[in-house]
């Protein structure tokens, strides 16, 4: 491709010319390290003839320091246990940072480093600012040569206040890491047999204490992050790497940030970009489809009432909604004009209510007077005081009841913040696309679909959502019926119930095979590494169907931080085109999902995403040998971050993985934590 030149954010370094000898014992004697029998060099057996086989879990080891008691091994890393070599590595580089350096380093499950450095440029009088960097070592992945990747992982912020103070202003519960001179420390690791002095204990800012202290929540920066990212790894290969001490330890190549071969870069068909809307008109960019084509479909219901839920002080904002909804605003040519939209609004159905912070009796007592008409298709726009985005938790949650209240009616609904209305003043009128999209939606019209094929193959979809509130994680699972987007039920339950999962997964296969023939094949697309447990539950699941049908799991996994990226240096925004992928081996790729298009065409407006990892596996281990399949499902991923109906704006993340986790963060607030039986068949949460 040779439009782009793309680099990893990886260095790679020369091993040891010679071999090197470890120094390993049974027991704990003296200052060691105890390791786990999974990182035991190769030739163990012979210091400890049978150790690999029996019930031995740890050995300790002073890696290269030679101590009484500790009998030698020598070993070659070019050929021995990898992941010894990287735990040996990990150790050098904290060294370097904590001894050397003296910089705050915290470490991470597999020993892996991340680096807090001190910012004064973005410190305050509040607290104390650190950018944080990880490393992480990794052998030949995507060279031939060890490698060590760098990452950005944003920042943290340090209170310098003490907890000695902060406990006066809030409940040691919402304290988690806390540092003490340069070292970090888990709040509930300190350790109870001394008498700690809390002064010096400084806690990192999380969201629990960012709330308790009431400190507002900023916003995501929404600009192009990719020069931010690149200049501050530089800035910290500059400062720490790129040094001839560093390079004693690791003896990092000249070259700087690794360019990546040709041979490993690879392009989606631009057929992939391309949706259907109405009257199977093409286009790539959603908002001017829908307006130039109208939606692929519109909504199956002829009588549909639309119906207004606002406040007292925002009623005249309501009258103004269903203005611009019906004659339009600016260059919006209103609901039916845009996205065919066929609706009316009945005097005297909508609710106006005068209790802002308990609005549910009011409401529920209203809805409850009104004639629900089984054949009138209900949908309510609920102007409300106060957004999921609410800091304070007890306004939160009335976003979340007045939705339930209405899905327990089998009234899906659409919120719209009138603040913002107010804020933006002209400029909102580009939130009413996404809206238009969102309630036609919601009405079981089709915006677009992809322009694809249609065959015979499942994919369903599972994503994740962990609430701050409770610590638990909540799994939702989007069940898809074809491949050209078509959605059905959606189901959530917590993230331990991996054979409620599993029987959810044989339920869609069932449910598809009843209607259609069955399944050539069947696509998981999973929000993490599935585990080999998890895929066990599954086969079992689909066994009992007697279904020999191969099972793909794609991984789909964020890289805002602490994992591989690539930039393109020969253009000035940095952000390689989209639909570039990149094999990053083992079966795994970063994928580039963005609108940066190879005519040229490009809205910053659209944003500027970074890239989304795949790993893709399948119980038929052969079909991960034909190119065809993979290139295939890598695509399907692609297209299908174009089928996010909240939006006119493109995704870089498939609504496979996003339906789900949205799913999957509402849904808790519900009581029982339980969907009601119309929610798990409409897209109310968009």
């Amino acid at each position: 491709m040779s439009e782009q030149n793309l680099f990893f954010n990886i260095l790679t370094f020369d091993f040891p010319s010679e071999n090197q000898t470890f120094y390993f014992s049974k027991e704990d004697i003296g200052r060691s390290h105890k390791i786990h029998k999974s990182i035991f060099p190769n030739e163990i057996d012979s210091l400890f003839p049978g150790i690999s086989n029996n019930c031995t879990d740890f050995i300790y080891t002073t890696f290269s320091g030679e101590q009484e008691g500790f009998v030698p091994l020598t070993i070659d890393f070019k050929t021995d246990n990898q992941d010894f070599i990287k735990r040996f590595y990990n150790r050098q580089i904290n060294f370097y940072f904590r001894k050397i350096k003296e910089q705050i380093v915290k470490v991470g499950f597999i020993k892996e480093n991340q680096v807090w450095v001190h910012s004064p440029k973005l410190t305050t009088s509040q607290w104390n600012v650190y950018m944080k960097f990880s490393l992480k070592v990794q052998i030949c992945t995507v060279s031939k040569y060890p490698e060590l990747l760098v990452s950005y992982d944003g920042t943290s912020k340090v209170l310098k206040k003490p907890v000695s103070e902060l406990i006066q202003e809030v409940s040691p519960t919402a304290f988690n890491w806390v540092l003490k001179e340069n070292q970090l420390e888990k709040w509930e690791r300190i350790s109870e047999e001394d008498v700690p002095d809390y002064s010096q204990y400084y806690p990192v800012l999380n969201r629990t204490l960012q709330t308790a202290l009431n400190i507002p929540t900023e916003a995501p920066p929404r600009g192009n992050r990719y020069p931010e990212y690149l200049k501050n790894i530089t800035a910290f290969y500059n400062k720490f790497l790129n040094k001839q001490e560093f390079k004693d330890i690791l003896p990092i190549h000249k070259d700087g940030f690794l360019n990546v071969s040709s041979a490993r870069i690879n392009k989606t068909n631009e057929e992939s970009n391309l949706l259907v809307f109405g009257s199977n008109n093409t286009g790539i960019v959603p908002k001017f489809g829908v307006r130039d084509f109208k939606p692929f479909k519109a909504s199956p219901y002829k009588k549909v009432h639309l119906f207004f839920i606002v406040h007292k002080n925002d009623a005249q904002m309501a009258f103004s909604i269903k203005d611009y909804f019906e004659k339009g605003f600016q260059w919006f040519k209103g609901l039916y004009n845009y996205a065919h939209i066929l609706f009316h609004t009945e005097d005297g159905f909508s609710i106006v209510f005068h209790d802002k912070d308990n609005p549910i009796p009011e409401i529920e007592k209203k809805l409850s007077e009104r004639e629900i008409n089984p054949d009138i298709k209900y949908i309510a726009i609920y102007v409300t005081p106060f957004t999921k985005y609410e800091h304070d938790k007890q306004k939160r949650e009335i976003y979340y009841r007045v939705k339930e209240v209405l899905l327990k009616r089998n009234i899906t609904s659409q919120a719209i913040d009138p603040t913002k209305i107010q804020e933006q003043g002209e400029g909102w009128v580009y939130s009413l696309p996404n809206i238009a999209v969102a309630i036609l939606a919601k009405l079981d019209g089709i915006p677009w679909r992809l322009n694809t094929p249609i065959k015979n193959e499942l994919i369903i979809g599972v994503g994740a959502f962990k609430h701050v509130e409770d610590g638990v994680q909540y799994i939702g699972s989007a069940f898809s019926f074809s491949n050209d987007g078509k959605f059905n039920s959606f189901e959530y339950f917590m993230k331990h119930e991996i054979d409620i999962l599993a029987g959810k997964i044989s339920k869609a296969v069932r449910n598809y095979a009843t209607i259609n023939n069955p399944p050539d094949r069947l696509i998981i697309h999973f929000y993490k590494s599935m585990s080999e447990v998890e895929v066990q539950h599954i086969e079992r699941a689909l066994e009992t169907m007697d279904l020999p049908i191969p099972v793909f799991i794609v991984s789909i996994n964020k890289t805002e931080s602490n994992d591989i990226t690539a930039f393109d240096k020969d253009w000035k925004e940095l952000m390689p085109i989209s639909g570039t992928y990149v094999n990053i081996g083992r079966s795994k790729y970063l994928l580039f999902n963005n609108t940066r298009y190879p005519d040229g065409s490009f809205s910053k407006a659209d944003g500027f995403p970074f890239p989304i990892k795949l790993s893709i596996d399948c119980t038929d281990k052969e079909q991960l040998r034909d190119t065809k399949v993979i290139k295939e499902l890598i695509e399907q991923v692609y297209q299908f971050s174009r089928m996010y109906w909240k939006s006119v704006r493109q995704q870089n993340l498939p609504v496979t993985i996003k339906y789900p986790e949205m799913v999957a963060q509402i849904a808790p607030h519900f009581d029982g934590d339980d969907i009601p039986a119309y929610g798990k068949e409409n897209l109310w949460f968009l």
